[in-house]
């Protein structure tokens, strides 16, 4: 008698029976809702991905708490995770290069813990570049969500919120795509009569679009004017401001490098966008000035003192002759004998 068919009642020990499921990063497993993903059009959605999104940032924080700077400064055209721009807005460009402003002089974007949020954190294996792309990329994904979804936002204070944190930490990272829509966006649309910012992150944000408006994009005009309208509609003050404005105008770097030396590390991540601006003035004044100078005057006067000399000649390219602790500027023209 025939043998019947093999019986498939017990569980088959085939090779697609040991697959696992791919872990993916909670972050950028949510799409944009410009290629069709909706999730994040659901307002407790967004709630649970800003939540997500703020933990992975504090983790990132404390993971490089040690060398915080390095770890924003990490961000580069190589790895060009961020460069897909806002839709409607130019490409971005990221910054490089030294002179990055240390991010732990100023206060947390959110003002609270990891564990404050009440989300899960795993620690990630990625570089800090990665990681911080992909915290910068899932906050422009948040921002697309709550655009998305704002005629039927019952309050902006949520949306407010996200805005606040994405700046700062856009900021940080010396990454304007992130952070200059986002600014102009809080305090032109979402900051209104009905729904207030609070007055001190509406002067803090206000501070930041001067100065980008100034330093970054060079147009003093437009900041002197954000400046006095400000002023006029809700009694906008700062010092800091005043004495960086007029520091620029006058070409005063004595007043710039001490301004830089004082302020929290938000506003020095802004002042970064005229480093080199400022460095190429003070080395051509000096030129045009002295036959001779000290070397350690012309680096706190060139970099504020963040650059050695042997750093200022590469950046600068600087030919002048080192003897000693003088530097040889230029050498006087001998008289021709009679």
């Amino acid at each position: 008698m025939a043998q019947g068919p093999p019986s498939f009642s017990r569980k088959s020990s085939t090779p697609w029976d040991r697959l696992r499921p791919v872990k993916q990063d909670p972050l950028e497993s949510m799409g944009f809702i410009s290629k069709g993903d909706n999730r994040l059009l659901d307002p407790k959605a967004q709630e649970n991905f800003y939540n997500k999104i703020v933990a992975r940032y504090m983790q990132f924080c404390t993971r490089h708490s040690k060398d915080l700077d390095n770890a924003f400064a990490s961000l580069s055209l190589d790895e060009g995770r961020l460069a897909s721009p806002d839709p409607g807005r130019a490409s971005p460009a990221i910054a490089t290069g030294q002179n990055r402003p240390p991010p732990s002089q100023g206060p947390s974007p959110t003002g609270v813990t990891a564990s404050q949020t009440g989300q899960p954190v795993s620690m990630p294996t990625s570089s800090p570049s990665a990681e911080l792309s992909t915290i910068l990329l899932a906050l422009r994904k948040l921002r697309e969500g709550l655009l998305a979804s704002s005629a039927t936002a019952p309050s902006p204070v949520f949306s407010q919120r996200v805005h606040v944190f994405n700046i700062r930490a856009a900021i940080l990272a010396l990454h304007p795509p992130g952070y200059h829509a986002s600014l102009s966006h809080l305090l032109f649309v979402l900051h209104t009569p009905a729904g207030p910012l609070p007055r001190s992150e509406l002067v803090e944000m206000t501070t930041y679009l001067i100065l980008d408006t100034a330093l970054r994009q060079n147009d003093l005009s437009k900041a002197y004017a954000l400046r006095y309208h400000s002023r006029v509609k809700f009694g906008y003050k700062s010092r800091a401001v005043d004495s960086i404005l007029r520091s620029v105008v006058m070409g005063d770097w004595v007043t710039f490098w001490h301004v830089r030396q004082k302020v929290d590390g938000y506003i020095r991540a802004l002042l970064h966008w005229y480093i080199e601006t400022q460095r190429k003035l003070a080395l051509k004044a000096i030129s045009r000035a002295y036959y001779t100078c000290d070397i350690n005057w012309i680096i706190q006067s060139a970099t504020g003192g963040d650059l050695s000399w042997e750093e200022l000649v590469q950046a600068e390219d600087v030919g002048w002759v080192r003897e000693g602790d003088k530097a040889i500027i230029r050498k006087p023209k001998s008289k021709p004998a009679n």
